[in-house]
């Protein structure tokens, strides 16, 4: 049986690191509530909100870990800041330089009335395009 977690070491960490549906979770779990309970406040089922705490935890346990990085290829888009962006496509360049900024991919596709899926690939093959050039 895995161990409890004290919930309440959390109380004092910054929690704007984590999404808001991360926060909610944690802020209810905070308060007492039990996974069960959150998930019928929430209606997602249990597992959700398990996997909502564990990322929650794992944020706010190394906030350190920086935010920029893409979480299935670890790109780091942070490292085409001064690069020559004139070979990508003009959307590539606006998402690039939003996602350098620091913005997340749902802010990104919201913004401009895309989806998360097309954001991600369209950084995905600027990532390619400039690594190609730059290489």
């Amino acid at each position: 049986m895995p161990a409890r977690v004290d919930y309440a070491i959390y109380a004092d960490s910054d929690l704007s690191i984590l999404t808001a549906r991360e926060r909610e979770a944690l802020i209810l779990k905070m308060q007492g509530l039990s996974t069960v309970e959150i998930s019928k406040k929430l209606n997602c089922c249990r597992q959700n909100i398990n996997a909502l705490l564990l990322k929650a935890r794992k944020k706010l346990d190394n906030p350190q870990t920086n935010t920029n990085i893409h979480r299935r290829q670890n790109i780091d888009y942070t490292q085409y800041a001064d690069c020559d962006l004139s070979i990508l496509s003009r959307l590539e360049r606006i998402f690039l330089s939003e996602k350098i900024s620091g913005k997340s991919y749902k802010e990104i596709a919201e913004q401009h009335h895309s989806t998360i899926t097309s954001v991600g690939t369209l950084l995905y093959r600027a990532h390619k395009k400039l690594d190609n050039f730059y290489d």
